[in-house]
């Protein structure tokens, strides 16, 4: 547009009945021109930057939301790992009870049937189930076991046997 006018005011100027042009004023028309194109450009500039204002403060506002976040995750995460090491020292704690607790019983159990007579021990253990036999026999010393089994049913006493020398891990607390 600005062409087209400068264009006519040329053309004018130059078929005009005065032959002469002012050129100041063809300088004038262009100066306003120009200067209302360059508000319109500093508007859509003062307009980007504030876009672009807003943009940045909206990334910082989301970047200290995601750290707060990430913060807590981290202080969780903690937590629930001094939860776990905690309840693991408890259960360590409750294992060795338990294994003290198991270890008493058989000792215990042992020494009964240490200070029983072998015919009355002999007579109990016939009637268990040979399972359980092998488990107890299996905390007794030879010497016991050999007076006990000698007076079992020689049927049981093989089968027990069998048990005995397997490979199984005979605990008083395994079987039923």
């Amino acid at each position: 547009m600005r062409f087209g006018l400068l264009a006519l005011l040329l053309t004018l100027s130059l078929y005009s009945k005065e032959s002469t042009v002012d050129c100041n004023q063809i300088f004038d028309l262009r100066k306003d021109e120009i200067s209302k194109e360059l508000e319109i450009i500093e508007q859509k500039r003062q307009s980007l930057q504030a876009l672009k204002d807003a943009n940045e403060e909206l990334m910082a506002k989301k970047e200290f939301n995601l750290r707060k976040k990430y913060e807590e995750v981290e202080a969780k995460e903690a937590e629930a790992n001094e939860a776990k090491k905690a309840a693991l020292e408890v259960y360590e704690k409750d294992k060795k009870v338990l294994e003290d607790i198991k270890s008493a019983k058989n000792e215990k159990l042992s020494n009964a049937y240490l200070k029983m007579k072998d015919s009355k021990a002999a007579t109990i253990l016939d009637q268990m189930s040979q399972e359980k036999a092998a488990i107890i026999l299996s905390h007794l010393t030879a010497k016991k076991i050999s007076k006990i089994m000698a007076k079992m049913n020689p049927a049981n006493a093989s089968k027990i046997t069998k048990i005995l020398s397997s490979d199984m891990k005979l605990d008083l607390n395994s079987t039923k």
